[in-house]
């Protein structure tokens, strides 16, 4: 990387092992998350509505779930995480102003071992879906096949999405960027009946808030979104906001047309969880905060 550019560091963590290039899940917690409460954030607004939505479309065994949940949670986040890998050791190679999260040693070990990363981690996602395909023939042999063939598509998908992302480096890649956060969601939503309900309120839930934020950021901050999010620490504000208009309508479509109340309870949670960061960051504010 060139000294001339202006780099803006975005340490998560004090040191960084390179194991964690390896380990699923491990990369995203050390390099992209770093405390323990911004994890739980993670698991809130991840795990639970991609969990909890899925649920909602199923109907059998709770065991055989969450198998096929893992299994396709460690597809989804293997190549997931090798996007953020890729992003962070080459595509900031073609930024002006690039963010570094990696220390030096890190990258001299990406480049020496660079295809193996790569091969191991679209390995993690092979065993996971081919797995997923066993055990759903073995102990679910009434799901519809097509539908493992979409899942299973969709996360193959994730890769070639991310790449695009990080190799389209100018302001109007924010354009994709909502296709790319929700590609880590949907695959979760397409092997059992397809519930588009689910799948808007699992796009609500967090990937609309996320694009809104991304559209807001200093190298893309767009008119409309400047007028919302004026700063990166108006976003706390901003979240309370979304996720109160965002029940105020739920609530109104449950009362009008008698909408399954079970759609707006992710949404209810994360409204809650929104009102406590905001008050939480009036009196202390959490290491790593808005340093994601």
């Amino acid at each position: 990387m060139s000294l001339n550019q202006d780099i803006r560091s975005k340490y998560a963590s004090k040191h960084i092992s390179n194991v964690v290039f390896y380990i699923p899940f491990s990369y995203y917690y050390v390099v992209r998350l770093g405390t323990i409460p911004k994890w739980l954030s993670w698991a809130l607004i991840y795990l639970f509505p991609t969990c909890y939505y899925s649920a909602l479309t199923y109907q059998g065994d709770w065991c055989a779930f969450v198998v096929n949940y893992l299994l396709i949670l460690l597809a989804t986040f293997s190549l997931y995480e090798l996007g953020y890998i890729l992003n962070d050791t080459m595509g900031i190679c073609r930024e002006k102003h690039p963010t570094v999260r990696l220390y030096e040693e890190n990258f001299q070990h990406f480049a020496r071992n660079r295809w193996w990363i790569i091969l191991i981690r679209i390995l993690y996602a092979i065993v996971a879906m081919v797995l997923l395909v066993v055990h759903v023939n073995y102990q679910m042999p009434s799901i519809n096949h097509q539908h493992v063939l979409v899942t299973s598509l969709s996360i193959a998908a994730i890769l070639p999405i991310f790449v695009l992302y990080n190799r389209w480096r100018n302001r109007y890649n924010v354009w994709l960027y909502p296709i790319l956060v929700f590609s880590r969601y949907i695959p979760f939503m397409l092997l059992y009946s397809i519930d588009w309900l689910a799948i808007l309120s699992l796009f609500v839930s967090f990937p609309l808030v996320n694009m809104i934020e991304r559209f807001s950021m200093p190298r893309y901050r767009f008119p409309i979104a400047r007028t919302i999010i004026p700063t990166e620490q108006s976003k706390t504000l901003f979240r309370v906001g979304y996720y109160t208009i965002m029940a105020i309508i739920a609530c109104a479509l449950i009362v009008a047309t008698s909408m399954d109340y079970r759609y707006i309870i992710p949404i209810a949670i994360l409204w809650l969880y929104r009102i406590a960061v905001y008050i939480v960051t009036l009196f202390h504010q959490p290491e790593n905060y808005l340093n994601g």
